[in-house]
């Protein structure tokens, strides 16, 4: 059985970096956009992963689309600053639209079905099928900005979306209550009002893939997805009467401020048992596809944890010392400023080198992979193995 590629794209504001690092180690850094999209059959992302999936679709060469998220001028016409005080959003969101489509001059102002009409897909099926998630505001529901039908008997109706890729980006990254000021408007559709794609529960998209590939007609049997993250803090709870720790969590004091800045950065995180562990089981489980593939689902995204010494104790992972931990665990999804995007770029090479933990699809209680895997070595050859096989 000919099997159905699904490229997924986290969000994570100036943290995507992290997908474009992998991207050019799987595929090379000159590798153009529409060179990577050819070897998949739909492409899903959200928020951050939306503006790497644009570039994409603007046929960049992945090293350029690094570059972007590594210059400061690149990252400050997408997150504008507005006068910010405590407990407000940071950025003004009629701004990012005008630095999207500055940042994509081919194809930015295009109709996304448009934009996606000349690139092949990994079947051969013209055009590739792409795909960006949005929060409808005043329905108060998700919206698909789909690049081409997808519906069926059994599906109702799906259809594309007769906006701009700039706009479809500008509604998948406009992360509310503390990032942006208000919701995205654009002009090809009056009146409409959106959030990031999270608030859908899709800043991991690849579930929302893998169900657009069953409408499409695809067995889930026949889906294969390649899930990229952009980093996960997961920390353990500090034991009783131990001293404070860089990689313990804090508990909280539960009030009205706390609370909604601590749902605000929740929507925009992806806990590893959600998204990728029900798109492994809507996709069959495990598959007989042999070592080291144990799922249809291969995670890639580097984890901010510790690790169990010899001893069982708690102990930072290798690839990182205790400055280099605190901040990027304490590091928020819109960091701007260049030392917190060289602290990202020291992650994800520390991931890439197998000196910091790959999240899995689910994991046990010490965060050792049940399915999925550790590191990313071995994330890569099981990608690696699905790409060659039928």
């Amino acid at each position: 059985m000919a099997k159905f590629r699904v490229l997924s794209l986290d969000g994570g504001g100036s943290w995507a970096l992290i997908e474009a690092m992998a991207l050019i180690d799987l595929y090379g850094g000159d590798t153009t956009g529409h060179e990577l999209l050819a070897q998949f059959d739909l492409a899903v992302a959200n928020s951050g992963g939306s503006i790497v999936l644009g570039c994409l679709v603007e046929d960049m060469k992945l090293n350029d689309i690094l570059a972007f998220f590594l210059s400061l001028e690149k990252r400050e016409s997408v997150f504008v600053k507005k006068v910010h005080l405590p407990h407000t959003p940071k950025y003004k969101a009629a701004a990012k639209l005008t630095g999207l489509l500055a940042a994509l001059p081919l194809r930015g102002a295009t109709l996304l079905p448009k934009a996606a009409e000349e690139i092949p897909s990994f079947g051969g099926k013209m055009p590739i099928h792409l795909l960006i998630i949005g929060f409808d505001f005043d329905a108060n529901c998700s919206r698909f900005f789909r690049s081409k039908r997808a519906r069926g008997p059994n599906w109702g109706s799906g259809d594309p979306a007769n906006v701009r890729l700039a706009d479809a980006i500008h509604a998948s990254s406009n992360a509310p209550v503390l990032f942006f000021d208000k919701p995205a408007q654009f002009p090809t559709e009056p009146g409409k009002r959106y959030w990031d794609g999270a608030i859908s529960g899709c800043n991991n998209p690849v579930l929302a893939g893998v169900t657009e590939a069953i409408v499409l007609g695809e067995m889930p049997d026949s889906i294969v997805a390649l899930s990229l993250g952009t980093g996960t803090v997961l920390l353990p709870p500090p034991p009783p009467g131990a001293p404070a720790e860089v990689f313990f969590s804090k508990r909280e004091n539960p009030g009205i401020l706390n609370d909604i800045e601590k749902l605000a950065g929740a929507i925009v995180d992806d806990p590893p048992d959600a998204a990728s562990f029900l798109a492994h089981v809507l996709t069959g489980g495990s598959p007989p596809l042999g070592a080291p593939v144990n799922s249809r689902i291969v995670r890639m995204s580097p984890m901010v944890s510790p690790v169990r010494d010899g001893a069982g104790n708690w102990t930072l992972p290798p690839g990182l010392d205790d400055r280099a931990f605190q901040t990027l665990a304490s590091l928020a999804m819109d960091a701007l400023a260049q030392d917190q995007v060289l602290a990202i770029q020291n992650l994800a090479s520390a991931w890439l080198r197998d000196t910091v933990r790959n999240q899995p699809i689910r994991m046990d209680s010490n965060f050792n992979a049940e399915i999925g895997y550790n590191w990313y070595g071995a994330a890569k050859d099981a990608w690696q193995r699905l790409r060659e096989t039928n």
